[in-house]
């Protein structure tokens, strides 16, 4: 499926109310991003709900894009601004920087990848950091959060 059908569905389903009635002034859909299962297989698809530099919320589709769920912020319309920044929901490179703040001074770290921790409902950013002696761990980035995984959420 393509990122256009994906954001196309997306808009639709805009248009027939499944978000809700209250639409923020300047409300755009985002550029979709695929989630990633620990596998690396394809889980879903995050698509970002936006109004210019802010994230207002989210619609997560099925690949055969199929509603999974929608996310809205419950912060006041139309002032945006205490609303996350979508830099930190939507940006590769900042969620590397973000986590590089985490990560140990010798780690490595392997290019972020969306995914969820343990349950697709927890979503979050996949970094793997390396160590020199080849020793891994999974930092996982949500939001501006950083934080290590433990248990089986640090399978990839």
């Amino acid at each position: 499926m393509s990122k256009d059908a994906v954001r196309d569905k997306v808009q639709q389903l805009l248009r027939e109310g499944f978000f809700g009635e209250e639409r923020a002034p300047g409300l755009r859909v985002g550029e979709p991003i695929a989630v990633l299962d620990p596998q690396g297989r394809r889980h879903s698809w995050y698509v970002p709900l936006q109004v210019g530099p802010k994230l207002v919320g989210f619609a997560q589709l099925l690949p055969s894009l199929e509603p999974m769920g929608v996310s809205r912020f419950a912060h006041r319309l139309p002032d945006f601004a205490d609303y996350p920044d979508l830099a930190d929901w939507t940006d590769p490179a900042r969620i590397r920087e973000l986590a590089m703040a985490a990560a140990r001074p010798d780690e490595r770290l392997s290019e972020p990848v969306l995914s969820f921790d343990q349950n697709p409902s927890r979503l979050a950013w996949r970094v793997e950091a390396v160590s020199p002696t080849g020793a891994k761990r999974t930092l996982f980035v949500a939001g501006t959060t950083v934080y290590e995984a433990t248990g089986a959420s640090g399978l990839f």
